[in-house]
């Protein structure tokens, strides 16, 4: 084997080289980009169903107040204790689960786009 046959033994060697260096980069990246996608995703559904929540919210404290005008128009009594109305009850514990949720989801989206660069 002549000194040219080395040559391009050698030079096919370090393509074998680079070719599996690039190959284990583009893997890496691949990985890198499909678990970010993974945690950007997760991160949308739960600001998503928060912002869900945030509405199902409004639509409570619309119902308090339909529900206290309703009671002062009924005029029972000059004064009525409008948090000891089940309605009303009901409505404010509900609004007060929500709140929890929202705020876990929130925490779970902020942890989630923590994620390392």
């Amino acid at each position: 084997m002549g000194t040219c046959g080395i040559m391009e033994e050698q030079m096919i060697d370090k393509v074998k080289k680079n070719l599996t260096t690039g190959l284990t980069r583009v893997k890496w990246i691949a990985g890198f980009v499909a678990d970010r996608t993974k945690a950007e995703a997760s991160v949308g559904k739960f600001l998503y169903e928060s912002n869900k929540l945030e509405s199902k919210m409004d639509e409570l404290y619309r119902d308090i107040g339909k529900r206290v005008q309703a009671l002062k128009e009924k005029g029972e009594q000059e004064d009525p204790d409008v948090f000891k109305d089940f309605i009303v009850q009901h409505a404010l514990d509900e609004i007060k689960s929500i709140k929890e949720t929202v705020t876990d989801y929130r925490e779970q989206a902020k942890t989630m786009n923590k994620l390392p660069e």
